[in-house]
This record gives C-alpha cells, structure tokens and sequence, in this order.
C-alpha cells in the first residue's frame, strides 16, 4: 500500500475507536505505519502495529530486529494475530490505557494533552530503536496525521 492509502484504510477506525478510549488516534496510525511499513508487513490477520502476543488469543512466529547493546539484533518472537482491523486497534487502545508499563505515558497525556509528550514518554516502552519517538512525530506531522484525532471534529489542520 501507498502511504494514502494506508491512511485511507485505517484514519476512520482509529479515530472512532481512539476517541472511546481518549487517545490520540495519530499516534496510533503512526506507529502502524511505521511498523508495518505502511501496510506492506502486517504479522497475521491484521498486526500492523508489531503486538507482541500477550499470552492470549492467536499468535505468528515471525523473525524481527530488536535494538541491543548499540545494535540490531534478530531473533524470533511471537506476535498477536488479529480476527479484524477493529480488533488491533482496540487492543493498541487497551495497551496505552490499561498495561502499568505505560502508566506515566498515559499520565502525561492525561495531564497535558500533549501528543509529543505522551509519545516522548511512551515510545522508550513500545520500542527498542532509540529514534521511535522521533520517526513517530515525523509520521504524524508529514501526513497530517492530527485530523484522526477526536478533539479535531474531522476538521484538517488543528
């Protein structure tokens, strides 16, 4: 997929399913962007977003790069396997406010509103590349990503 058309097919349901859970539904497409590769590598059914498997449901064995010691590094892990689109989206949703890993991240959105603070603060948790945070707010700002976000009432460039 074309970046546009990545964002076409996922802006909507995290939009709406993003502003049930008073989230920034930028940050989510973002980072499903950036993990999977604009939709060309989703794990499974429907893993755009890299979800490593939890535990429960359906799970991919797939190989993947982790930063290590100044280096990537391969190795193989298990990744969530989605039934629906919806169904990743909620469960990134369910990750950002409900996993006490990502407490202070969800403090500081909470508390400030403020998307590169809440990404600043959750990215470190969600990623081993130490640039995530910034490939995440290059994401948002180069496909005006901010327009998915619930405070925005649909409308473009707020």
């Amino acid at each position: 997929m074309e970046a546009d058309e990545f964002i076409n097919f996922i802006g909507d349901a995290a939009g709406r399913i993003c502003a049930d859970y008073n989230l920034p539904a930028s940050v989510c497409i973002a980072q499903a962007a950036i993990e999977s590769g604009w939709g060309r590598y989703c794990i499974g059914g429907y893993n755009y977003f890299g979800r490593k498997w939890g535990g429960e449901g359906n799970y991919v064995e797939k190989p993947t790069y982790e930063y290590s010691n100044g280096e990537y590094v391969q190795i193989v892990d298990k990744f969530q396997d989605y039934d629906s689109l919806e169904d990743a989206i909620r469960d990134w949703c369910i990750l950002m406010t409900e996993e006490p890993a990502y407490s202070e991240a969800l403090s500081v959105w909470q508390g400030t509103w403020d998307i590169r603070q809440f990404v600043e603060a959750m990215a470190p948790v969600y990623a081993t590349d130490p640039d995530y945070a910034g490939k995440i707010m290059a994401t948002i700002s180069a496909n005006d990503l901010m327009r998915y976000d619930g405070w925005n009432d649909g409308e473009e460039g707020q």
